[in-house]
């Protein structure tokens, strides 16, 4: 028998893999290796109410590294690029983005510093970058009827899409989605309450997600009584925590019962897609 690798040594299949399917929805695992003082001092001085575990995604760190190397000014130029459609992707607002970048900027490239000299464009590449948020802003926001007018969540037929990407990304990376993704379903009793109690308690129910998954989780209203937030499978059990408080923190549900439950990701889209929409909507 084989003795077992030294921590350091052992292989990590599929991390690689991995890491860029996290950062599909916005939250990456924390970083993967060490990272050099300029990335920490640019969360700080970006402003962002992000934890840096989960903002200094794969994007981030290159773009932090393209600045870091005095390199070529394309790669910044690409790296800058990158980033700013990785944030569009995790549904990051332009305006957190440009304040990121601009920060960057104030920390990286005093005047003449490095071997761009004044080659280097900041406003260039700042509007490059806004341009690269826009066209895939612009893309994700284009898959069908996107927005549920009622709670302004995704719907479910962007969850579906949704859903079927992040399983093709899964089976081209050999990773399993079942270990990979999950889900945090709210469901209302629809035999409590008044059809307006109801009503009024989906519409709670969607701002309190949309306020707690701020950092790229797909959260989208399936049908009258049901909504879903996808994530990582290892902040499941956390989410479901955080929204079981925010909940009780509430003034109430108008008598309108309300039930929190996790959900993992089946071997197949279609399953998945149907488990996440339950009998509220069909396959």
């Amino acid at each position: 028998m084989r003795a077992p690798h030294p921590p350091h040594q052992a292989p990590h299949p599929g991390v690689q893999g991995a890491v860029r399917l996290l950062t599909l929805v916005g939250r990456s695992a924390p970083p993967h290796r060490p990272v050099g003082g300029l990335l920490h001092r640019w969360h700080e001085a970006s402003g962002t109410e992000l934890l840096f575990d989960e903002w200094a995604d794969v994007a981030t760190e290159d773009l932090g590294r393209a600045f870091e190397r005095d390199g070529d000014l394309a790669d910044v130029e690409h790296a800058v690029v990158a980033f700013a459609q990785a944030r569009a992707g995790a549904d990051h607002g332009v305006a957190a983005v440009a304040a990121d970048l601009v920060a960057l900027v104030r920390l990286a490239w005093p005047a003449g510093r490095g071997t761009w000299g004044e080659d280097m464009d900041p406003v260039g590449l700042l509007a490059r970058a806004m341009g690269a948020w826009a066209q895939e802003h612009t893309a994700a926001e284009s898959c069908g009827t996107c927005r549920d007018p009622l709670t302004g969540l995704a719907t479910a037929s962007y969850l579906r899409e949704r859903v079927r990407e992040l399983h093709d990304q899964c089976h081209a990376l050999a990773i399993a989605p079942q270990m990979t993704f999950g889900a945090l379903v709210v469901e209302l009793d629809r035999g409590s309450g008044t059809a307006i109690a109801r009503l009024s308690v989906r519409v709670a129910l969607g701002r309190l997600l949309a306020a707690r998954f701020r950092a790229g989780e797909t959260v989208a209203a399936l049908g009258d009584d049901r909504l879903a937030a996808i994530m990582p499978a290892y902040g499941i059990d956390r989410a479901v925590h955080d929204v079981t408080a925010d909940l009780a923190g509430c003034d109430g549900t108008d008598g309108v019962g309300v039930t929190i439950s996790r959900l993992a990701f089946a071997g197949d889209a279609a399953t998945t897609f149907t488990t996440l929409a339950g009998t509220t909507v069909g396959s």
